[in-house]
C-alpha cells in the first residue's frame, strides 16, 4: 500500500501532521481512501485521472506518514481534510471510497470547500445491521496489542467469512493491515454516524454522485437512496460488475464524466 513518492506536509487544526502527494495538471481532484488504506492506494487511479487533474491523495491521521493524537473525533477527521484541501489553493472536486466516502460527506455537511463530491459505497447501515460493540471490541483489542483480533474483528464487521478471514491472513497484505489497525475505530465512528439518521446531510449542497456496486450486497444500493433522499440533487449510479473493492477501470469513467461535466 505504501507509495514511494515523498510526501508535502500540512498541519491540521490540532497540530496533527498530515502527508499528501500531488500529481498530474488541471482542476484539483482530492481522493479520500478507506479503511486500511494509506495514500498509495490510490496510485493506479491517481495516474489516470493525472492526465485532466491535479490529483491530490493524502494519508488519513494514524496512517503512512501522517500523524496521530491520543483522541479522536470525526471532526478532527474533517479538519485534517479541510487542511489538505486548504493545501490545493482551489476549490477542489473530492472522490471518497468506503469510510472515506462517509468522511467526505462529513465534509461536505461541514462546508468543507469543495466544487463536487462523489462517493462510492459510504457503508451506512440500518439500525437493525449495526454491531454496537465493534467499537468497544476494537478499542480493547488494539488496547491489548492484539491488532490481529482487531483486525479479524473489523473483518467480521464487514461480512467476512471464516474461510474468507483465513485467506487474508496468508496474504502479503496482512501484515500492512495489522499495522494499521489502530486506525479501524476510526472509520467505525464515521460510518457509524449515518446508521441512525442522515437528516445532517440535508446541508450539502454541492452536486453530489453517490455510486454503488452491482454485485455488492443489499445494503449498498439502500445507503445510496438513504444518502440520496437528504441531498439534493443527488445522482445515484450503480457501477455493474463491482462489488466493495470496486475497479479502477470501472469507476474511472464516472469519475471523468462527473467531474468533467
Amino acid at each position: 500500500m505504501k507509495t514511494e513518492q515523498s510526501p508535502e506536509v500540512v498541519r491540521s487544526r490540532d497540530g496533527t501532521t498530515i502527508a499528501y502527494e500531488r500529481s498530474g495538471a488541471g482542476p484539483a481532484v482530492l481522493l479520500v481512501a478507506g479503511a486500511f488504506c494509506d495514500r498509495g492506494w490510490f496510485d493506479p487511479l491517481a495516474a489516470e485521472l493525472a492526465a485532466d487533474f491535479t490529483v491530490y491523495s493524502y494519508d488519513r491521521r494514524g496512517r503512512g506518514d501522517s500523524g496521530d493524537s491520543h483522541a479522536f473525533s470525526i471532526d478532527d477527521e474533517v479538519a485534517d481534510l479541510r487542511a489538505v484541501v486548504a493545501a490545493t489553493d482551489e476549490t477542489p472536486l473530492l472522490y471518497g471510497l468506503s469510510s472515506g466516502a462517509a468522511l467526505a460527506l462529513e465534509a461536505a455537511a461541514q462546508a468543507v470547500p469543495m466544487r463536487k463530491l462523489a462517493v462510492y459505497e459510504a457503508p451506512y447501515m440500518e439500525d437493525d445491521q449495526q454491531d454496537e460493540t465493534v467499537q468497544s471490541d476494537l478499542e480493547r483489542l488494539i488496547a491489548a496489542g492484539d491488532r490481529e483480533g482487531a483486525v479479524t474483528r473489523f473483518l467480521e464487521l464487514t461480512g467476512a467469512s471464516p474461510e474468507m478471514v483465513g485467506e487474508i491472513k496468508r496474504s502479503p497484505d496482512w501484515p500492512e493491515m495489522c499495522a494499521i489497525a489502530h486506525t479501524l475505530p476510526y472509520d467505525v465512528a464515521v460510518c457509524d454516524h449515518g446508521c441512525e439518521s442522515l437528516d445532517w446531510l440535508a446541508s450539502i449542497t454541492v452536486p453530489t454522485l453517490v455510486m454503488y456496486g452491482g454485485d455488492s450486497g443489499q445494503w449498498a444500493p439502500a445507503s445510496a437512496i438513504r444518502i440520496a433522499a437528504k441531498v439534493s440533487g443527488t445522482k445515484i449510479l450503480e457501477i455493474p460488475g463491482q462489488g466493495h473493492g470496486v475497479a479502477d477501470a470501472a469507476i474511472l469513467p464516472a469519475l471523468r464524466e462527473f467531474f468533467s461535466g
